[in-house]
C-alpha cells in the first residue's frame, strides 16, 4: 500500500498494518542517497518472517539490523564529526559495519541472489561467526 505524503499514522494506513502480515517502509532519504530499492530495514516488519527462519537466520536477521539501529541512532553525532571512536563499543561496532551493510541493501535491477545466498553474504558482511556444525552421532561398532 502507497501512503501519500509518507504518513504512516494516516488511520487507513494503520488500519491496513495492523491486518497485514507486514510492510516494507520505502523511505525518500534512502533514494535519495541513491540506495535501491530504498527499503527502510528498521521500520519494515514481517509478523511471520521469524516463524519461516532457521534460528540461525533470525540471529542473522538481528544482529545487522541491532547494527544498523545502533548507526543510525548515532549517524548525526557521526556526521558531525561529534562522536569520538572508543567513546562506545557498540557504536564503533556498527561505524565498521555499517558501510557494508549499506552496499548489501544495495541491488541493481538485473542483479538475483536466492534466499540461502542473501544469508550467506549478510553473514559474511557482518562477520558472524560460523555456525557450529552439528556433532556426529557416535555408534559403537
Amino acid at each position: 500500500m502507497l501512503v501519500e505524503g509518507d504518513d504512516h499514522n494516516e488511520p487507513i494506513a494503520d488500519a491496513v498494518r495492523g491486518i497485514l502480515d507486514g510492510h516494507v517502509v520505502l523511505d525518500r532519504s534512502i533514494a535519495e542517497r541513491g540506495r535501491y530499492p530504498p527499503v527502510n530495514v528498521l521500520r519494515s516488519v514481517s509478523r511471520t518472517m521469524p516463524a519461516c527462519n532457521t534460528e540461525r537466520e533470525n540471529a542473522v536477521v538481528d544482529r545487522a539490523r541491532r547494527l544498523i539501529a545502533v548507526y543510525e541512532d548515532m549517524a548525526e553525532l557521526i556526521r558531525l564529526g561529534a562522536y569520538r571512536r572508543g567513546s562506545d563499543p557498540a557504536v564503533d561496532e556498527a561505524i565498521r559495519y555499517y558501510p557494508n551493510l549499506e552496499e548489501f541493501l544495495r541491488q541493481q535491477k538485473p542483479e538475483r541472489t536466492t534466499l540461502d545466498e542473501g544469508y550467506a553474504l549478510l553473514e559474511q558482511v557482518i562477520d558472524m561467526p560460523a555456525a557450529a556444525e552439528p556433532a556426529a552421532e557416535e555408534t559403537a561398532p
